[in-house]
């Protein structure tokens, strides 16, 4: 019998020495956020030293934050390690009840234990007493688990989640599959990840000034595409048509891939391109039985989406418009309040199409 578990031991610790690890550092920080409106707005989000994710030296300044925050991507069978470091926050003001809040990273649809999930206030055997309350000003802790499937998740604090998350403490978390440029094995040529999230500028000022708002009058002044709004100045480099993380280019009769993702408060954001249809061939990180077709997808908060566009070539089908050049076409949030930012339209989550 022990020899039979001293086998087992060896052959996990084998297991685990084959798969490749990696590693990331995120750290909080807070900054101002401009939007194409010149607007500026105060918000707080997981940061990067580095495009590697590594540790930034002692001492080292630290990037802004930006809306979402960076993207993680891992391949499935990794094993995963994050290591969560709780700078501070040097913008809030003096007073401000928000200056030394905790903070955690949940990993939204990964299917975690609770030492690893993020939630704060829930005792898991071997959870340290100080995580118990999140990861402090000046601390750090690390998560770790292996990525099993493949497909689209989100990552974003979880205390006072409605506050800290649409701060702007979210970003997307990206299992890719073993074959590259393929998803639950269709094949695709292009990718792009599409996060749709609101903001209330008038909360964002009250947490930076005081630190508290009362939820009950949240009032969404922005709905924003990767973090952006759609700007009718088509120079406005802050534009969502000037992002070229939200801009959907291909060439005829390639097929894309979307991966949309949700964070709000209460809006539905309803993704709607003109020009296509989407073939759904997944849903929070999981391959569907049984793909289908849609050209309006409901994005609700903590809702992925796995789509392919195949750009089908205009000369094949009845086409009148064939001769006009290149073709670009818009794509926006059908749940037309989402359109109107500061209540003006059409300052939303409005991006195109533009095919060679």
């Amino acid at each position: 019998m022990r020899m039979l578990v001293a086998i087992a031991i060896l052959a996990a610790s084998a297991a685990q020495a084959a798969r490749p690890m990696k590693t990331f550092h995120l750290y909080v920080n807070d900054g101002e956020w401009e939007t194409a409106d010149g607007e500026k707005t105060y918000i707080v989000g997981y940061v990067r030293y580095n495009e590697k994710f590594e540790e930034a030296p002692a001492g080292a300044p630290l990037p802004p934050p930006t809306i979402p925050a960076p993207e993680i991507r891992v391949r499935v069978g990794d094993e995963v390690h994050v290591f969560l470091h709780n700078a501070g926050h040097h913008h809030t003001a003096q007073g401000s009840a928000f200056t030394n809040v905790t903070h955690t990273i949940h990993f939204h649809g990964m299917d975690l234990v609770q030492a690893f999930d993020g939630v704060p206030g829930v005792p898991a055997a071997g959870l340290p007493e100080r995580v118990l309350a999140g990861v402090s000003v000046g601390d750090s802790y690390e998560y770790k688990f292996v990525a099993e499937n493949e497909g689209t998740y989100e990552y974003h604090c979880h205390i006072d989640s409605s506050t800290h998350i649409l701060l702007g403490m979210y970003g997307a978390f990206i299992v890719e599959g073993k074959k590259p440029k393929t998803i639950y094995g269709h094949k695709y040529d292009r990718e792009y990840t599409l996060f749709f999230s609101e903001m209330d500028s008038a909360h964002n000022e009250a947490i930076r000034t005081r630190g508290d708002y009362d939820m009950l009058k949240w009032k969404t002044d922005y709905f924003m595409l990767n973090g952006r709004i759609f700007s009718d100045n088509l120079k406005n480099p802050l534009s969502t048509i000037a992002d070229p993380k939200s801009v959907i280019k291909a060439k005829d009769g390639e097929t894309v891939l979307l991966r949309l993702l949700g964070i709000a408060y209460s809006h539905v954001f309803a993704f709607h391109p003109h020009a296509y249809h989407m073939k759904v061939v997944g849903m929070d990180g999981r391959k569907l039985d049984s793909p289908y077709w849609k050209d309006t997808i409901p994005v609700a908060s903590g809702e992925r989406y796995d789509v392919l566009v195949p750009v089908i070539k205009k000369h094949n089908t009845v086409c009148l418009s064939c001769g006009f050049g290149n073709g670009i076409s818009i794509a926006h949030d059908h749940n037309l309040g989402g359109m109107v930012s500061t209540g003006k339209y059409p300052r939303g989550p409005l991006t195109i199409f533009a095919i060679e």
